[in-house]
């Protein structure tokens, strides 16, 4: 029984040491690396981009309509046909438009034929003006009916063109080469042109050159340039990039939701045929390039120091300097600036920190270029290819609870 309550207190002993002894180790937030999270530095190539999303479309679509109201009665075409310029689509119900031109013919005879007596009477007027024998009156009269005469001649025989060329329009014709993607009606449907063309038929020029109009929101739109390079992707093809080319950038703003987005079209082959109208295009926009640069996680430019570990650098540029700062007080002048734009500090500069070999916390100023949303290129004399950085400082339970100051915080 002895032997057992001896183990038992060894263990509790044992357990209370490792306790403390993790406590003072996490404590001491200068020489342990376990209490930080680390990263490592890299060489690699690095894209900034713009993502945004837009419809696919063929680059060339004609609507097909009709000028005239009918009844539909053929169709010789129908989805996904190729065409040619000038085939015949459909045809409406002939009946009521020839009607119209035969009522159109007979008012132009009639007309014609009003005209050849009007011209008779002025002629006999005439003569028999000459010898007194009618009044000047009545020649006048004479003159103004054939001069009556003409008129409704010339407007019969507008009436009898335009009867003509609404029984033409009764043929629909292709106004392209191109592939049959919408058909709205079908045979018996009775189409009105009262007060507006309606489509019949929707026809895309050639599905091996597409376009996608993207919508990039106003705080983007800067970075976006005409020939700049684009990777999509579609729901259908999941697995495949395809690529693109920024063709144009439209100046007419369209608000939704109070974001203001333009529009930008970018041109797209499709050789394969994979890519069809209507479909919705997940897009990047290639703002920028690195080749073979210095990498970093973005979270290590993001660590936000605390007044007591900015001193302890100043303390030390002091040093360098020749200064020795009183106290825990940087003196004016002894730091440099660094961050990311406040206080009228350069955007492209930033604070890396690091375990020097003797464990030794230490900051090193670096360029900053363009970023991924992830990793971010560097350029700098002191951080090198494979070191490791401060990724994040690993804050203990006193710490987290506000029981402790924590040496460094994370923004």
């Amino acid at each position: 029984m002895k032997s057992r309550k001896k183990r038992t207190i060894v263990v509790l002993v044992a357990v209370v040491l490792v306790a403390a002894l993790a406590w003072i180790l996490t404590r001491n937030g200068g020489n342990g690396q376990s209490r930080y999270t680390m990263t490592k530095v890299d060489r690699g190539d690095l894209e900034a981009l713009v993502s945004s999303t837009g419809t696919l479309d063929a680059v060339t679509t004609v609507q097909v309509g009709t000028q005239v109201s009918g009844r539909i009665a053929k169709i010789y075409t129908d989805f996904n046909q190729m065409v040619k310029k000038g085939e015949l689509l459909a045809m409406l119900d002939t009946s009521s438009l020839q009607m119209a031109v035969s009522e159109a013919e007979s008012s132009y005879e009639k007309a014609k034929a009003q005209l050849k007596q009007s011209r008779q009477d002025l002629d006999r007027a005439q003569y028999l003006f000459k010898e007194n024998i009618k009044t000047k009156n009545d020649l006048e009269q004479a003159q103004v009916n054939y001069e009556l005469a003409v008129a409704t001649m010339k407007s019969a025989q507008s009436s009898l063109e335009r009867a003509r060329i609404n029984l033409g329009y009764a043929s629909i014709y292709a106004p392209i080469d191109g592939i049959v993607i919408s058909r709205s009606v079908d045979v018996g449907q009775t189409v009105a042109a009262s007060f507006s063309s309606p489509t019949l038929f929707l026809i895309a020029n050639d599905l091996e050159k597409m376009q996608i109009l993207a919508y990039v929101d106003e705080s983007d739109i800067g970075q976006i340039k005409e020939g700049q390079e684009v990777r999509f992707t579609v729901q259908a093809h999941p697995t495949r990039t395809f690529s693109g080319a920024v063709s144009q950038i439209r100046l007419e703003p369209t608000t939704t939701n109070n974001v203001v987005n333009y529009t930008v079209v970018i041109n797209v082959a499709n050789p394969e045929g994979l890519l069809l109208p209507g479909m919705t295009a997940t897009i990047d926009f290639i703002v920028g390039q690195a080749r073979d640069v210095l990498r970093v996680a973005n979270a290590a430019l993001r660590i936000k120091p605390t007044e007591e570990m900015l001193a302890g650098l100043a303390k030390e540029f002091a040093a360098r300097r020749g200064a020795r700062p009183e106290g825990n007080a940087a003196p004016a002048g002894s730091m440099p600036r660094f961050g990311s734009g406040n206080n009228g500090r350069p955007k492209d500069m930033a604070l890396i920190w690091y375990l020097d070999d003797s464990g030794k916390l230490k900051a090193a100023r670096v360029k900053t270029g363009i970023s991924d949303g992830q990793m971010t290129a560097i350029s700098s004399d002191v951080i090198k290819e494979g070191m490791e950085v401060i990724k994040s400082i690993n804050l203990t339970a006193e710490e987290r609870s506000g029981g402790g100051p924590p040496r460094m915080r994370i923004l």
